[in-house]
């Protein structure tokens, strides 16, 4: 189900640009250690949707039930996902990375026990323009055991390295299929 490579449809695309143009200005300004700083947010922005529009695109041609987040785009959301397994919920967070460098996943430590906090963490990599590749998943107990903390002069993040990640077959297996 999460093998390959995937380009999300030219619609969801459009949903993800149009999400990052009208968030931007409403976006924190705390958030300014992308290269471009702050005028690249929209960019930036636009390029994590990509990854959530790909996660929904498969959910969707697999027949997979689940919300998406509904937040304004004035608002921190809640989650990207939420799925229904039999007696749970699952927030889930898409993470999509933009450099080949990019070799961990990020969470803010401030989000991580306030009321925004997410259970599953997906790791995407987006290749330019729009292809993305799932790289693998965690949980919030995973991050919290593996306890790697590192600021690189903005703020505090929870830090997840590729070789940490569990196999995306395994969220199929474990989470996905018990959502149908």
């Amino acid at each position: 189900m999460f093998e390959g490579l995937f380009i999300p449809t030219e619609e969801l695309i459009q949903e993800a640009k149009d999400y990052a143009h009208k968030a931007a200005p409403y976006t924190s300004d705390r958030h300014d250690f992308h290269e471009g700083g702050l005028e690249a947010k929209e960019r930036k922005m636009a390029e994590g949707k990509y990854g959530e529009k790909a996660f929904k695109m498969i959910l969707q041609d697999n027949g997979i039930p689940f919300e998406e987040d509904r937040t304004s785009y004035r608002e921190r959301d809640k989650f990207d996902f939420l799925l229904h397994v039999p007696g749970r919920d699952f927030k889930i967070d898409v993470k999509t990375r933009t450099e080949v460098f990019h070799t961990r996943t990020l969470e803010l430590v401030e989000q991580v026990n306030s009321p925004y906090r997410k259970d599953i963490y997906i790791s995407a990599k987006l290749t330019r323009p729009y292809t993305i590749e799932f790289l693998g998943w965690f949980t919030r107990e995973d991050m919290l055991e593996a306890n790697h903390k590192e600021n690189q002069g903005y703020l505090d993040n929870y830090v997840m390295y590729d070789n940490e990640l569990r196999p995306m077959s395994d969220l199929e297996t474990q989470i996905i299929r018990n959502c149908i």
